[in-house]
């Protein structure tokens, strides 16, 4: 996957759980932890973590604070997060990936499983930085490597807010223009096979996307029994480059 030993940061505040925690990522990753939010927005801001474990619960505030923190910093706005905490309401669930978090695990995690999301949002981040700088959809630019969207305004350009997620769904789709796609095969690219993400769950992600694209939105297409598309059919979308 990569040269060097991935870098995590485990957001973790109870001693149990860090000494399971650590169990199952000694010998596979480099980790530190961080036992409060101000710590661990400290430790984000001194170092680029490749991936984030994140409690809920934390001593001075929640695992929500650390990931809004930690997404204004230009080394994390895109950072993989997973959400590793006691917490199983739906309520927390939706909050975790509304917010920009990547999957959600229930404690005590089983070893091989952790490892197994791990690795599945580490490959997709390792994929997204080793493809092509940047690939065009009409009037935006999909910038890989800063992982970041561009659209032309007038004698100038304007960065699109985008999590992380929306981030892979919109290149995905553009890596595929006017090609279906099933929910299945846009969770599998986009989620990873480790996720507790729901086939019809897809629609929600794409409406978000769709919103925050605005006009361009319309780019993307239902493609009835199958899934969606992104088409270049749209007058002004050239197809990518």
């Amino acid at each position: 996957m990569a040269d060097r030993k991935p870098r995590l940061l485990v957001v973790e505040d109870e001693r149990p759980h860090q000494l399971i925690v650590s169990k199952c990522l000694t010998g596979f990753y480099d980790f530190d932890f961080a036992a409060s939010v101000a710590e661990a927005v400290a430790r984000a801001e001194q170092c680029p973590y490749d991936l984030i474990l994140l409690d809920i619960m934390l001593p001075d505030g929640t695992g929500f604070d650390v990931l809004a923190k930690i997404r204004t910093l230009e080394s994390h706005r895109l950072t993989p997060v997973i959400f590793l905490t006691v917490r199983e309401d739906i309520k927390s669930k939706l909050m975790g990936f509304s917010l920009g978090g990547d999957d959600y695990l229930v404690k005590p995690p089983e070893a091989l499983e952790l490892r197994a999301r791990i690795d599945a949002k580490l490959r997709k981040m390792f994929e997204i930085q080793g493809s092509a700088s940047v690939l065009k959809v009409g009037d935006m630019s999909l910038d890989t490597e800063r992982q970041a969207v561009w659209v032309d305004e007038g004698s100038g350009r304007q960065a699109l807010d985008l999590t992380p997620l929306e981030f892979r769904l919109l290149l995905f789709f553009a890596k595929h223009q006017d090609q279906p796609q099933s929910r299945t095969t846009i969770l599998q690219s986009v989620w990873g096979d480790a996720t507790h993400v729901l086939d019809r769950s897809v629609d929600s992600y794409v409406a978000a996307l769709r919103r925050k694209l605005g006009a361009r939105g319309k780019l993307i297409k239902s493609v009835h029994g199958v899934g969606y598309k992104l088409t270049t059919s749209t007058p002004g979308a050239k197809k990518a480059a």
